[in-house]
């Protein structure tokens, strides 16, 4: 057959498009798009690459089911992995330690934490919140001591209030007829009007009594009483005067030689019970900001949050009123809505179950209320972390199967959520963790990898401002539990592989999964300690060659040659089918009839195993080397670079596509991939 003009794609950045859209041929996604993209990642600059083998760390608990990364203040990372009631601490590359935490062995997958310097806590709404510190004798483990928390009114009755009282004393004042001493009290900021003085006290305390009475802030029940001549004392009892908010002041008008000394003689004290108790429950979520810690979502009181007194991380006494002192804070949020996290950004933004808001004000103030400007009202699901990508947080919806992207916008003047999983929305059904590595020595853009419920994994590329938003599946032999990025910018997953749970960490280069190293001396071609892979199949790169597959009988496989150094390990190909070719022949107008790919040009870059197909028929390998192998070079050490003609490819379709991938393992990068169509 003549060769004729062929439709190249070299970009691949869109990912692969959900089934809903293979018609949309005029979409400026579709061009950039992929019909499947599994164990391959859609590099920023347009092509795309293997994904990043797995490391095998160690075997964790079958109830291994939460990571939390912890950086200490040395900078070095670790690992937290909850099982139960089970903390271990994972290391680089192998366990540390083990201790317990109580009373979590039921929350792991709703827990939430925060960490600051070697101090880590834990919440939840059903557990008294935990701290979990790295002091010079190990790990320690006790519950958050919070100090002095506030008192709410949840409707029961209380006889633990004590009203706030003061006492003034009039010095210098004059009850002389025709030259009284006139003067006015302020409460509070509220100042009365004008009281003629008078030395008897019965009158005077009316005359105040009346005063107070006018003002807007102070509510019925009061008490103005005098203990002695010249002394007046007011007692803010009653409802609505309950704590101890009060401040009280004397001016006097007309005399500059008299003055009134206030002093506060009790402390009031709000009737109720601790915001957070046994009995009430604990906070559900918790951030450091901005010199306080700051909690929320109450399992009595969901839709408040309460910070602690600036540079005390565990002092809430309300009785601290500077601007740096602690306050309750409950939103105005409709009934139900709870605060499920708190997370340091830009500005401090606040996930609750229905809806996104952030703080307008990035200092907060107990004397001032705090601005709290919704963004968006989707929610998030309780227990998901929130994730920062290019100054923006990432999140998954309520519904579990949408991720968010908060992101402030000066045209808008606020925080404006997109949906960024539009283009792909099939891959996200049951999400349940998510976490996003920084870019990298080999990758140029962020790394987002996410759990579902099913025990599959997605990883997206992300750069935002390239309009990169590529998702693809990654697959295993095993189930995907848990995701984390610790501090040497590493995804640590827990995975599950024939009902034993291990840590695994994806390693940039790396062919295989559950992958471990061995070292042969003398080399030797027989591999053992593989005792836990007995009766699956593995393959063995030993010596930059690749062997396999063997199934491992007796913690033991046997190779054509010996080896020094070998890499054992699971494998699963890649596979990477393309969008049908668009049938468009001009304006609104399609040709509809069956259709064949006879060939195809792939251009690749230091690959060494490369198949193709078309229209999901049988894959056929590609010889990438013309002349042949050389014999004294590691197979890993030829890879090719440059563009493969494939032709005679066979096979008429509706939607005719070309199907990459792989029989054996190997290094795969391609830049694009330009078809040859018979239509």
């Amino acid at each position: 057959m003549v060769s004729s003009p062929g439709r190249t794609q070299a970009a691949f950045t869109a990912g692969e498009l959900d089934p809903y859209l293979y018609d949309r041929t005029q979409l400026k996604y579709f061009s950039t798009g992929l019909k499947h993209a599994e164990n391959i990642i859609i590099t920023p600059q347009g092509g795309f690459r293997l994904a990043d083998g797995l490391r095998h760390i160690g075997t964790l608990p079958a109830s291994a089911q939460r990571i939390f990364p912890f950086e200490a203040s040395t900078g070095v990372s670790y690992d937290l992995v909850f099982a139960g009631t089970t903390c271990e601490v994972w290391g680089a590359s192998a366990k540390i330690t083990t201790f317990t935490v109580s009373g979590i062995s039921a929350l792991n997958g709703e827990m939430t934490s925060a960490q600051r310097l070697d101090t880590m806590l834990i919440f939840h709404r059903d557990l008294k919140s935990k701290r979990i510190r790295l002091t010079d004798g190990g790990w320690v483990v006790d519950d958050l001591p919070y100090a002095n928390l506030p008192n709410y009114d949840y409707g029961g009755t209380y006889t633990n209030g004590i009203p706030a009282k003061w006492q003034l004393e009039f010095v210098g004042l004059s009850a002389s007829v025709g030259s009284e001493s006139i003067f006015t009290l302020t409460i509070s900021g509220q100042e009365t009007f004008s009281i003629t003085y008078s030395s008897d006290m019965p009158t005077l305390v009316a005359a105040i009594d009346a005063a107070i009475s006018d003002l807007p802030n102070v509510q019925p029940g009061y008490v103005v009483a005098s203990p002695a001549a010249k002394k007046v004392t007011i007692e803010f009892s009653g409802d609505g005067n309950e704590g101890d908010g009060w401040a009280v002041s004397g001016e006097v008008i007309n005399k500059a030689d008299a003055a009134i000394v206030s002093v506060k003689e009790v402390v009031g004290v709000s009737p109720g019970e601790p915001v957070a108790s046994t009995e009430r429950g604990w906070p559900q979520c918790g951030a450091f900001w901005g010199q306080r810690l700051i909690v929320g979502g109450f399992k009595s009181l969901p839709g408040a949050w309460l910070m602690s007194r600036v540079a005390d991380y565990f002092e809430f006494n309300s009785r601290f009123t500077e601007a740096n002192g602690p306050a309750l804070v409950p939103m105005d949020v409709a009934g139900g809505e709870g605060i499920e996290a708190i997370v340091p950004s830009l500005n401090l933004l606040i996930f609750t179950s229905q809806a996104e808001y952030w703080i307008a004000e990035r200092a907060l103030s107990r004397t001032e209320a705090p601005n709290h400007v919704q963004a968006s009202r989707h929610g998030i699901r309780r227990g998901q972390r929130v994730v920062e990508n290019e100054g923006a947080a990432l999140w998954p919806h309520k519904n579990a199967a949408t991720i968010g992207e908060l992101r402030y916008t000066d045209v808008e003047g606020n925080f404006v959520a997109t949906d960024i999983s539009l283009l792909s929305p099939h891959l996200l059904k049951g999400i349940v963790d998510h976490d996003i590595r920084r870019t990298s020595e080999t990758m140029s853009c962020n790394v987002h990898a996410i759990i579902r419920d099913d025990g599959q994994a997605r990883l997206v590329a992300l750069l935002r401002e390239q309009e990169v938003t590529a998702y693809s599946r990654r697959s295993t032999d095993g189930l995907f539990k848990a995701v984390a990025r610790n501090g040497r910018n590493e995804l640590s997953f827990i995975v599950e592989r024939n009902g034993a749970r291990t840590l695994e960490r994806m390693e940039e280069g790396l062919l295989l999964d559950e992958a471990e190293d061995f070292t042969l001396s003398p080399a030797s071609a027989t591999v053992s300690g593989l005792s836990r892979f007995n009766g699956r199949a593995v393959y063995v790169i030993g010596d930059g060659n690749v062997f396999g597959p063997y199934t491992v009988s007796g913690g033991a496989v046997t190779l054509p040659v010996a080896v020094s150094a070998a890499t054992v390990g699971t494998w699963k190909p890649p596979i990477i089918e393309t969008l049908p070719p668009p049938r468009d022949i001009g304006p609104n107008t399609v040709l509809k009839r069956k259709a064949r790919i006879h060939t195809v040009h792939i251009s690749i870059a230091d690959t060494t195993s490369l198949a193709i197909s078309t229209n999901g028929g049988p894959l056929m390998n590609v010889d990438l080397h013309r002349f042949g192998v050389l014999a004294d070079v590691p197979e890993l050490d030829q890879g090719v670079t440059g563009s493969i003609k494939v032709t005679g490819l066979r096979g008429y379709s509706d939607a005719p596509f070309v199907r990459i991938s792989q029989l054996r393992p190997g290094r795969l990068n391609v830049r694009s991939i330009t078809v040859e169509t018979a239509l």
